[in-house]
């Protein structure tokens, strides 16, 4: 059984959508006075486009999500 933690960083586009990053092997006691100025720093660099669109232009929230995976059977071993 593996348990795999992802950060995952949510932001409102400039077209009010909402759109996430996702990052791998996080430190896992982030607070929000970490993380809510580094996504803010993200917003400031208006350094992403897609189609047209900045996917990254306000806050929206942030969260820690685990998944576990149990493998029934795997042919690599």
């Amino acid at each position: 059984m593996n348990t795999n933690v992802t950060l995952e960083l949510k932001f409102k586009t400039a077209e009010g959508k909402t759109r996430n990053l996702s990052l791998k092997n996080p430190v896992t006691d982030l607070t929000s006075e970490q993380v809510q100025p580094a996504m803010e720093a993200i917003i400031e660099l208006d350094a992403f486009e897609v189609k047209g669109v900045n996917p990254y232009a306000g806050l929206d929230s942030a969260r820690y999500v685990e998944r576990v995976v149990t493998d029934i059977f795997n042919t690599e071993e």
